[in-house]
């Protein structure tokens, strides 16, 4: 039965795609041509004052800077190890156990902790910076 319902599947594949198949279609070559002499020439052209948003260099950025962003993207991709706090400045060996020796605490809390700062933004964040405290969202 399985070889049966394998060779339909089969079979069935291979006729989908010679029905679809892309040698049937052709390109008016003219037609793209005249869309392409049409069309309005968009090309940037970039004043001081963008080029000084756009590049990074001319920013004023310290290197201990934290930002949203940065702390987000730690939270959501590597919550689980931890990394969110040790970017704010929290550390130490506690965190090591909670997060790592515990199932589901890092995970859990590093949930709460990204969906915190989402909601709350740069003030919740602020709670974090150097803050020893295993539950930073409660307030005591």
């Amino acid at each position: 039965m399985k070889k049966l319902l394998f060779s339909l599947a089969f079979f069935t594949c291979l006729f989908a795609t010679n029905l679809a198949s892309a040698s049937t279609y052709k390109v008016d070559e003219a037609a793209v041509d005249q869309l392409f002499s049409a069309s309005d020439d968009v090309t940037f052209t970039a004043s001081e004052e963008a080029y000084a948003l756009m590049n990074p260099s001319t920013q004023a950025v310290t290197k201990g800077d934290k930002t949203v962003g940065g702390y987000l993207l730690r939270a959501f991709f590597c919550g689980e190890f931890a990394l969110h706090r040790y970017y704010m400045g929290t550390g130490g060996k506690q965190l090591f156990w909670y997060y790592f020796c515990i199932p589901v605490v890092g995970g859990v809390t590093a949930c709460v902790d990204f969906w915190w700062v989402v909601f709350k933004g740069s003030d919740a964040m602020n709670k974090y910076a150097d803050n020893s405290k295993f539950i930073v969202w409660t307030g005591n």
